[in-house]
């Protein structure tokens, strides 16, 4: 719901640009995740393996297809024979005690030569239609290891993509915080301007009632001069930080854009131990290399099965014409149950179960070098954390005592007590500790997304 009521916002907000955008750091994630284009990659890769997988399965099933074929023959085998020819011809009858003829019988057929029979064995037209059913009934798990494979290749990019999702939050919040943080120096530099301009007239003045040397009144100049030239500079990084922030939302670079977020130290329910158990289990990357690690194992199973036999049946249901020697449309169906298997491959299913069982080591090995890098990069992120959340109280007192010394040197500047060169030194000072102190609130925030990222939990 969040990110259609963002895409909605984005729609009314490219149509009437005088509107202003209010990010946050939730929305600038939201956004992030809506428009990044290869995260948008890596889903559709998932939507690829989640059918992979999906086809994988359908192998499980019959088969059932269905064809159909004309086929005329240029010439029609023939079958041969040698027959005689007969004619009728009536045999003369004798007397058997004369010898004399007596008279003569009826017609009656007598060889009188001989000719050759041919008969088609076929029709010169032949007209099939054909529905065939197959089904692998037995081939030692091979079909169903390759869905298991599907599967496992689903999971892994299933991973793959909340690592893309958790790495695209992550810069989202650095380009956030870092426009931020210029954002908001930019205020703090404005506001000592302010402060040294209003000095600056001050110095003017008692120069002008020979209270203050020339020396002074330059020296105080150059400082302003130089303090507005820090403005106008942090005025365009902030323009930059804001256009690399607008690009990576995916949102018009000449969008109004108002930054809200609130600068303070959050702390996390883990400590070290706690943070390297929960990577171990949920870091996306791991998670990818146990499931490269299954899918080896099953490819060194499969190979073992290389030179076992299949088990399939099959069966045809045809219509068909000529069926045998009659020149008619007619059913016929057969069955068939046979077995395949590969006696002899040149060794080379055996090179492949090596191939397979080298992979399987492989990942292994892969898999304990990254868990070992994860608990490094886990353990670096909590000690900068820790570093960051002792740096902001660091700059906090810093800032108490630099608010309290600028309170005492403008008291003893207006009194005479305090040369300029150490007022200005003095605001300088109270300046860099401020933005210090915006930095360090800034630097905490990103480094806390990024423990959060090496653990698995963001």
């Amino acid at each position: 719901m969040k990110v259609w009521l963002v895409t909605i916002a984005l729609i009314g907000f490219s149509i009437t640009r005088a509107d202003t955008l209010v990010l946050d750091p939730e929305m600038a994630m939201e956004l992030a995740l809506e428009n990044n284009t290869p995260l948008k990659v890596q889903g559709e890769k998932v939507g690829e393996a989640g059918a992979g997988k999906s086809a994988a399965l359908g192998s499980l099933f019959p088969q059932i297809s269905a064809s159909g074929s004309y086929t005329r023959l240029g010439k029609v085998n023939e079958f041969e024979m040698i027959t005689p020819v007969y004619g009728k011809f009536p045999l003369r009858v004798y007397d058997p005690k004369s010898g004399q003829i007596i008279g003569f019988t009826d017609s009656i057929p007598l060889p009188i030569g001989a000719d050759t029979l041919r008969l088609p064995l076929g029709s010169q037209n032949n007209y099939l239609f054909r529905a065939t059913v197959q089904q692998t009934l037995f081939t030692w798990g091979k079909l169903l290891n390759a869905y298991r494979l599907a599967g496992l290749s689903f999971d892994m990019q299933k991973a793959a993509y909340e690592q893309a999702r958790q790495e695209t939050k992550v810069q989202a919040l650095e380009a956030f915080y870092r426009a931020l943080l210029t954002e908001r120096t930019v205020r703090l530099l404005e506001e000592s301007y302010e402060q040294l301009r209003r000095h600056t007239e001050q110095v003017e003045k008692l120069y002008e009632n020979g209270l203050a040397s020339k020396l002074d009144l330059m020296r105080v100049k150059v400082s302003l001069t130089n303090m507005a030239n820090s403005v106008n500079q942090m005025a365009n990084n902030a323009e930059l930080a804001r256009a690399a922030l607008c690009n990576l939302l995916g949102i018009p670079l000449d969008m109004a854009i108002v930054l809200k977020a609130e600068l303070k130290p959050e702390t996390v329910p883990f400590d070290s131990v706690g943070a390297v158990d929960s990577a171990l289990r949920r870091r996306p990357e791991l998670m990818q290399l146990r499931r490269a690690c299954q899918m080896a194992d099953i490819g060194v199973r499969i190979a073992r099965t290389a030179n076992l036999p299949t088990l399939f049946a099959a069966a045809n249901f045809d219509y068909k014409r000529p069926v045998g020697f009659s020149d008619r449309w007619d059913e016929d169906w057969n069955a068939t149950v046979g077995v395949s298997w590969p006696l002899f491959s040149g060794l080379s299913n055996l090179n492949k179960l090596r191939q397979a069982q080298s992979r399987y080591r492989q990942a292994l090995w892969s898999l304990k070098m990254v868990e070992e890098a994860v608990r490094l990069e886990v353990m670096a992120t909590f000690a900068s954390l820790n570093q960051e959340k002792k740096n902001i109280d660091y700059q906090a007192e810093n800032v108490q005592l630099a608010e309290e010394a600028f309170r005492l040197a403008e008291e003893r500047y207006q009194n005479g007590l305090l040369t300029n060169l150490e007022f200005l030194d003095t605001q300088l000072q109270l300046t860099q500790s401020r933005v210090a102190y915006l930095s360090a609130l800034a630097n905490y925030q990103v480094a806390r997304a990024k423990f959060l990222r090496a653990i698995g939990d963001f």
